[in-house]
């Protein structure tokens, strides 16, 4: 499983603006190509389990593919494809204990906010990297702090630190203008948030950022 396309939930959108989003995003990309990361760190593992169910429902009915941030038993509980762990997966849970409870062929990925994050990763045997912030980003749409951007030059970095098998996502600030830059620093794919669920036609913005991506 190798998306180009990264959709991060954020909960100031409302959960019917979320799945609405993601449905005209899944329709717009081919199969396969979208990948949902359910990211709420406030709701209540009953809400969040709710929630993630329906995003299942959606996410298979559009040929995408579904990961939980960091709670494995919501994962494996409503069946999705894999988990998403922060930076200090390594001093929680870990991509072992993550799939010893969401299941062997659970698709990890992990927050990687230096080349160390990424060789840690690589050995512990993630699926992917989130390399961020790539350009300068105000984080959620709830916060209004603001996080300088690394540069391009921490997707190129993080590509030489990994091996082949693991995917380097571009992630902060990334918008159809810029993706093809990402891939041409060495991104197999992006992750986007506001770019899509602030957008008042994702599905242009979705294709857009596929599109340019797939011209690399």
């Amino acid at each position: 499983m190798r998306p180009r396309v990264i959709l991060i939930t954020d909960p100031a959108f409302g959960d019917d603006g979320i799945v609405r989003c993601v449905r005209a995003v899944g329709r717009a990309l081919p199969a396969g190509a979208l990948l949902v990361q359910l990211r709420d760190k406030r709701r209540p593992r009953i809400g969040l389990r709710i929630f993630a169910a329906e995003l299942r429902r959606v996410t298979r009915a559009v040929g995408a593919a579904l990961v939980v941030n960091g709670d494995a038993v919501v994962a494996r509980d409503v069946g999705a494809d894999g988990v998403h762990l922060g930076g200090n997966a390594h001093e929680t849970l870990g991509i072992a204990g993550a799939r010893g409870i969401a299941g062997a062929r659970a698709w990890v990925s992990v927050a990687a906010h230096s080349d160390d994050d990424v060789r840690r990763a690589a050995r512990e045997g993630a699926d992917a990297v989130l390399v961020s912030p790539v350009f300068a980003t105000r984080g959620t749409a709830s916060g209004a702090s603001t996080k300088a951007g690394r540069g391009l030059g921490a997707i190129g970095s993080a590509r030489q630190s990994a091996p082949a098998s693991l995917a380097v996502y571009a992630l902060g600030g990334v918008t159809a203008d810029n993706a093809r830059q990402c891939a041409e620093a060495g991104a197999d794919g992006v992750a986007v948030m506001r770019a899509l669920l602030a957008c008042a036609e994702p599905a242009w913005m979705a294709r857009g950022i596929h599109d340019a991506l797939a011209r690399r």
